[in-house]
């Protein structure tokens, strides 16, 4: 669902997003405004159906509607059923509702899938005690282990298809990485080639110019004193050779004239960058993309790997589990293998967490990433640069599991963290929502004036609040490295 319209309370100003693409930036230092659009998101969201609410529009493949009202909801139900996920669960997705402990369970729940997920749901139900009795019941408990063992295999069998290829994916990666180097440097040379030969065209129109300046001014004087003009080389009066030198200098001058002609084109044809030193940039172009896909995909593979590892120890567990239940039945095995379901998924989005604060820190957070996610996680400090830097990786790896889940995620609203970050992590951060907007439309997040004038390039779209007689008004402005250039023009 791709958000179209915020408005600020029931007639606060009206955030337009109808056209926007890409990252657009809600570039504000200060003032309630932008809590407001959070607060009527909120509301709309946690309170479907509340009556004279404030109004936040989404466009789906079913048209417009407004986010709580009955259209909204028919959408809504069928993408929760289908991913096993919560309203609250979905909300921390969508825009980050909710405390930490939902973050988390969201990430579990779209790192188990559906299917696992609503087996742990299940077995807790199971397993849940009722009245004075603290057992399962034998046939439930049979039949349980028989489904989850064979879902297991079908989850291994599944895993091990889609994480093949990854030794050629590899060599593929090293392929295209070896050719962009070399295609680069070619585009470096053929650059600084270009600019020698333009440079050098210039050097020599002016060369030319000068001579053929100083050639007229001399045939100029030889017109004006005739016969009496004096010899350049000894002084006297040229007399009977005045003709012949004035020819010679009038032919030399013709040939500089000439020859400052083909320098004045040879000059303005260099003034355009050639066409295949563009079609080695375009070249150049081409391959850094493949090479982010293949690395997005030799990743993406990668997580596979450790879920086909995973999902093999849980087929192991659960088939040494029916084994043991054989000779012994109780609940203690059972529970046993859910507490292992639970670690493995946490341990999976623990691990894949971390590697998003370490693109996105540079590495400067592995040493202190285990304290740091514990005491997060546990509900502790919040604030300063390494807890908003965790906060972001979490969005982002949020965003990115539900992506790779198919959950229909068109827009992302990340309401803060970017102006807690340090300057160099401020930018690692937007070129890792960038990337992101590969996969969602629109990305819509808080920064502060500084950041947006930092970084403009990052940007596609930015609103600023401004103070007018009526009130508070948004401008609009058009970002992005295009702008840059236009503005440089």
């Amino acid at each position: 669902m791709k958000i179209d319209v915020l408005q600020a309370g029931l007639r606060g100003p009206v955030l337009d997003l109808q056209d926007a693409r890409g990252l657009v930036a809600f570039a504000a230092d200060g003032g309630p405004l932008w809590g407001e659009f959070m607060s009527s998101l909120r509301e709309g969201f946690t309170r479907p159906g509340r009556p004279g609410g404030p109004r936040v529009l989404v466009r789906t493949g079913d048209g417009t509607m407004g986010v709580g009202g009955r259209a909204f909801e028919e959408v809504l139900a069928p993408i929760l059923a289908a991913h096993a996920l919560s309203r609250e669960e979905y909300a921390a997705v969508w825009f980050g509702g909710g405390p930490v402990t939902t973050w988390l369970s969201a990430a579990g729940t779209l790192s188990q899938g559906p299917e696992t997920a609503r087996k742990v749901r299940e077995l807790g139900r199971l397993l849940a005690p009722e009245g004075d009795g603290d057992s399962v019941a034998d046939g439930a408990l049979d039949g349980f282990v028989r489904r989850m063992i064979r879902e297991a295999k079908e989850d291994v069998e599944r895993l091990n298809r889609s994480g093949e290829g990854v030794e050629a994916l590899e060599a593929q990666l090293r392929e295209v990485r070896g050719e962009a180097t070399e295609v680069h440097g070619d585009a470096e040379a053929g650059m600084m080639a270009w600019v020698r030969e333009r440079q050098d065209a210039e050097t020599r129109l002016l060369l030319y110019r000068d001579r053929e300046r100083e050639l007229r001014d001399r045939l100029k004087r030889l017109d004006e004193e005739g016969d009496e003009a004096a010899c350049r080389s000894c002084g006297r009066p040229l007399q009977d050779s005045a003709g012949v030198v004035r020819n010679a200098r009038r032919e030399e001058w013709e040939a500089v004239v000439q020859d400052g002609r083909w320098w004045r084109r040879r000059r303005d044809q260099l003034e355009r960058k050639p066409d295949d030193l563009k079609a080695i940039e375009t070249r150049a172009i081409e391959l850094d993309s493949a090479v982010n896909e293949l690395s997005e995909e030799l990743e993406r593979r990668k997580i596979q790997g450790l879920e086909v590892e995973a999902a093999t120890g849980r087929l192991k567990e659960l088939v040494a589990l029916e084994a043991r239940l054989g000779g012994r039945r109780g609940s203690a095995e059972m529970e046993e293998t859910r507490a292992g379901l639970v670690r493995d998924t946490r341990e999976r989005v623990r691990a894949r967490i971390h590697g998003k604060v370490l693109s996105l820190t540079g590495g400067r957070l592995a040493g202190v990433f285990p304290a740091l996610f514990a005491d997060w996680a546990d509900g502790g400090r919040r604030g300063g640069k390494e807890f908003a830097a965790l906060e972001l990786a979490v969005r982002i790896a949020l965003a990115e599991l539900a992506v790779d889940a198919g959950v229909p995620l068109h827009s992302l609203v990340l309401p803060a963290g970017l102006n807690r970050l340090g300057r160099e992590d401020v930018h690692r951060a937007l070129v890792e929502l960038v990337h992101l907007t590969r996969r969602i439309p629109l990305l819509l997040v808080k920064a502060t004036s500084g950041v947006a004038s930092a970084f403009p390039e990052c940007f596609d779209l930015l609103y600023r609040v401004e103070d007018v007689p009526e009130g508070r008004r948004l401008r609009r402005d058009r970002s992005g490295l295009g702008t840059i250039w236009l503005q440089i023009d």
